[in-house]
């Protein structure tokens, strides 16, 4: 059922009553006075073909406030990926009662809609982190096609000790940026607060923003569209995703040589002097190099090749730390074997790094999902991935599947239960479950009448997803699809096949729920623009790459890089 609030009919019929009580006797007004988008959006006159004393000036004032819906038309950019996107519905109607025009243009004229929030100024939220200064963890996933916002940045920043306002106002504000950022762009607290009068204060524009557009996104209830999923789909090693945290020599390392910086090859030689060690609660530790025992797990026939998701403990709402490739590896249940077993008391296995550090350990029971990977994809694994083999655990979050491993030692430690995913200050689980629409940029233009695909993941760590559910009233209705028996150690890729009945600004939610009964912490919401024809390229700003005519603004020191 469509929804769209409209003023107009109830608004000409006082008009009219009012004209008709006056001393002047004029013909009624046509019952199709300009009441739909479709009038509005080409045009027309005022009240129809009636006229009456006084009409030029109410012609006039209409023309105004025309020409000013075309200066002030919301803009249009082409992101580096050729995709076009709006940020700031259009407006087909006047949304006040007091009826003087088609359109106030009360978004971009009053709002300056187009000129808040971080994408005003950053086009690309995923450049301007890999643009700065101090090295980032690599967040963008092409692959995934994921974008970056504001509430990721909150979600990993409040917990982790840098208050992200505090960062943020530090960085605009400074003494280094605050002449580029106040005059050179024009900004103020505005241009990423939105002031109430509500006692809430300043907030945040992208959290309040889709409130704030109002009427101006057509709103749908109990969203119907074609849905289906896979658990199935996998990425090639390049593909997988990497946030390359750097702790220590090994992985100044891996990162100097991968993609990210140099786009090295480590030396085949450093995988033939490879060396694993199994020590601690086992009768008979021993060291052997890895191509050894990756030829003698060949010949007994217990090498495991099998799709497997990855999944970062931070990865946040709508982030881009998730990703499934086909993983080839030795068991380390059968290294542990080959030891002569565990001890009586063993309770754990740590993965030791070659820089000799060491994460959490895994609990026993979880020891047949542990596998010492060598493979991805099929290909030896690059310096990005860990060349010449990482550690991997099924159903654990990332922060165990240590890079360019040296052993493992079995152990008696005394374990907590591992928790996988985000909990925040408030122990609340802001990551479990993750439902993230991927390849939908906020405000994409779509073509009206035409099907739509939104696509992306849903996953829960080691908890089972139950449901997914969808709404386009900003969660007043929920479409629900329950997924049934999954596969707790592949994630699950999701597609939603939607047409736009008519013209208009349309926002998609999406979130799930686990078997535990657990809810998405954040519904992931994106906005699209469906138009019944596609912008001008005379009226399309293209924002990054070499003919920009908008910089991406790629560094953190506010520069105007293209």
């Amino acid at each position: 059922m469509m929804k769209k609030v409209t003023k107009r009919g109830a608004m000409v019929t006082g008009i009219a009553a009012v004209l008709a009580a006056s001393a002047l006797i004029v013909p009624a007004f046509a019952a199709d006075s300009a009441s739909t988008a479709d009038e509005i959006v080409r045009g027309g006159e005022p009240d129809g073909d009636v006229q009456y004393p006084g009409k030029e000036y109410i012609i006039e004032n209409y023309e105004k406030w025309d020409q000013i819906a075309e200066d002030y038309a919301p803009e249009v950019r082409q992101l580096p990926n050729g995709k076009l996107v709006q940020r700031t519905p259009s407006e087909y109607e006047c949304p006040h009662w007091m009826q003087q025009s088609w359109t106030i243009s009360y978004n971009t004229f009053y709002l300056d809609a187009d000129k808040k929030g971080c994408n005003s100024c950053h086009a690309d939220l995923n450049e301007t982190i890999m643009g700065m200064e101090y090295r980032h963890a690599v967040l963008p996933n092409k692959d995934l096609e994921t974008y970056s916002d504001v509430e990721q940045c909150i979600t990993c920043h409040r917990d982790n000790g840098d208050e992200f306002g505090r960062l943020i106002h530090g960085i605009h504000f400074n003494s280094r940026n605050t002449e580029k950022f106040s005059e050179g762009l024009n900004g103020t607290c505005d241009s990423c607060h939105s002031a109430t009068g509500n006692g809430e204060g300043l907030q945040l524009w992208e959290n309040v923003k889709y409130e704030a557009l109002g009427d101006s996104i057509t709103t749908v209830e109990n969203v119907e569209g074609t849905f289906n999923f896979t658990q199935d789909k996998v990425q090639g090693m390049d593909e997988l995703y990497s946030y390359d945290f750097v702790h220590g020599y090994y992985d100044h390392m891996r990162y100097a040589c991968s993609e990210a910086a140099l786009d090295l090859e480590l030396p085949q030689s450093m995988m033939d002097e490879w060396e694993i060690t199994i020590e601690g609660n086992v009768p008979n530790p021993y060291t052997a190099k890895l191509v050894d025992l990756i030829k003698e797990a060949e010949e007994a026939g217990v090498v495991v090749t099998k799709p497997s998701k990855m999944v970062c403990e931070l990865n946040p709402t709508g982030g881009g730390g998730i990703g499934q490739t086909e993983i080839t590896g030795i068991p380390v249940s059968w290294l542990i074997e080959r030891a002569g077993g565990m001890t009586e008391g063993t309770n754990s296995v740590r993965c030791v790094r070659a820089d000799g550090s060491s994460k959490s350990g895994i609990d026993v029971a979880k020891l047949e999902d542990n596998y010492l990977v060598y493979k991805m994809g099929g290909e030896y694994l690059d310096a990005r991935r860990g060349f010449p083999c990482t550690n991997w655990v099924e159903g654990y979050d990332a922060q165990i599947f240590s890079k360019q491993l040296s052993g493992y030692m079995v152990s008696s430690d005394v374990m907590d239960e591992r928790v996988c995913g985000q909990v925040n200050q408030e122990d609340a689980h802001v990551n479990r479950p993750n439902a993230t629409i991927c390849g939908t940029p906020e405000g994409v233009i779509i073509e009206t009448g035409k099907p739509y695909t939104f696509q992306g993941y849903v996953d829960a760590f080691d908890h089972k997803v139950k449901s997914i559910e969808f709404s386009m009233d900003h969660g007043e209705t929920w479409t629900t699809y329950d997924l049934g028996d999954t596969d707790v150690n592949r994630w699950i890729w999701w597609t939603f096949e939607w047409t736009p009945p008519e013209h208009g600004a349309y926002c998609l939610s999406v979130r799930a729920t686990t078997e535990e009964g657990e809810v998405s912490y954040r519904e992931h919401e994106v906005m699209v623009n469906a138009k019944d024809e596609l912008p001008a390229e005379d009226k399309v700003i293209k924002a990054g790459g070499p003919d920009s005519d908008l910089p991406l603004m790629f560094s953190t020191g506010l520069e105007n890089e293209a």
